[in-house]
């Protein structure tokens, strides 16, 4: 049986940034009417396996599912464009200042509670 796409109507999402653990990567996915534009954060992904990921964006929806027979040699003429671009997955001042301040407040902790234990230990350590 045929698939017949022609009657029917697909909500895809117009923007997805997806994270990925292996390979690691941070993917953006911006939909229009009449382009696809993947911009991933490395480029260590291999021609096959952004054809596969191609694919299973396309099954999970992220993508108009016309995609999901998507084959390596239809790679160039279709209104998929891939990029390398690191510039959107940088992290901003205010991100590194909360992470900054999260170490301290660690660090700090963590002295804290090593002092408390030296102080029990050697208060108790002579009964």
């Amino acid at each position: 049986m045929k698939k017949d796409h022609s009657m029917r109507v697909q909500f895809v999402p117009e923007r997805t940034k997806l994270s990925l653990r292996n390979p690691e990567n941070v993917i953006l996915v911006e939909n229009s009417e009449d382009n696809v534009a993947i911009r991933a954060a490395r480029d260590n992904f291999s021609e096959g396996e952004k054809v596969c990921f191609i694919r299973y964006l396309a099954a999970e929806g992220f993508i108009s599912d016309e995609f999901e027979d998507f084959r390596k040699s239809g790679w160039r003429g279709t209104s998929i464009t891939w990029t390398v671009d690191q510039s959107w997955a940088k992290r901003g001042p205010a991100y590194l200042e909360r992470v900054d301040r999260f170490m301290i407040q660690l660090f700090a902790s963590a002295s804290i509670t090593w002092l408390a234990q030296m102080t029990f230990a050697f208060l108790f350590s002579a009964h």
